[in-house]
């Protein structure tokens, strides 16, 4: 794995020729299309264009310990590192998750010649053309094309966050119940009335430890667990 200075100088490297105006939905699951710009390492005259999907679900109140451990799925552990140096140090990030998913299965790569500059602002005037559709135009290193993904994919979050945060304010999700957020307190307690078999009661669990909580619902999850058994 990479150094935090190797991620770091692949991030400052990092163009984003293209962001789109549309933000990532506070309700629903987004799409976002990209395409890395990147010279070949071996052939210079070369560049490499990999494009595809990441999708993030709708965001989630969720606490700092969950965040840490589910933020992001599919991503190298360069692109997760990366993840983390940035949004974990934001107040509000904490408290959110996006579910953000690499589309391994919608990946593609091609190889043309060019001026890396001149085909990535082309690739953005015509991005421009589909304002209703979420993508963005980068230009990172070759060798480290995931963290310029993730530097993107962050500053997209970064930019939706506020606009997120006042739609579920409004909602009251953000108030704390017993210094836990009351969207949490929801999530858990919809997980508890539908627990029906030991399987999900090990999931449910697996997510009460992720989130910090398993003390708190200690009780209830024990004559949970013993019924089904």
């Amino acid at each position: 794995m990479s150094t935090f200075e190797d991620i770091w100088y692949a991030a400052r490297s990092t163009q984003i020729v293209y962001m789109p105006p549309k933000l990532l939905e506070t309700f629903g699951e987004s799409c976002v299309h990209y395409l890395v710009v990147s010279e070949d390492m071996d052939r210079p005259s070369k560049l490499n264009l990999r494009s595809g999907i990441v999708t993030a679900e709708r965001p989630r109140i969720v606490t700092p310990a969950y965040f840490r451990q589910h933020a992001v799925d599919n991503f190298n552990e360069d692109a997760r590192k990366y993840f983390d140096e940035v949004l974990s140090k934001e107040v509000n990030a904490r408290f959110m998750e996006y579910g953000l998913h690499f589309g391994k299965k919608e990946f593609l790569m091609e190889t043309v010649s060019g001026n890396p500059r001149e085909v990535a602002e082309q690739a953005a005037a015509d991005a421009q053309d589909t304002l209703e559709k979420l993508q963005g135009v980068i230009i990172g290193p070759d060798d480290a094309w995931e963290v310029s993904l993730m530097h993107f994919i962050t500053q997209l979050v970064q930019r939706s966050i506020p606009f997120h945060a006042r739609d579920i304010a409004r909602r009251g999700l953000f108030e704390l119940d017993n210094g836990v957020p009351r969207a949490v307190l929801q999530d858990i307690e919809r997980a508890l009335l539908a627990c029906d078999t030991l399987e999900a009661a090990r999931n449910l669990g697996a997510k009460l430890r992720d989130f910090g909580l398993f003390d708190k619902f200690e009780d209830r999850f024990y004559e949970l667990y013993r019924r089904l058994k």
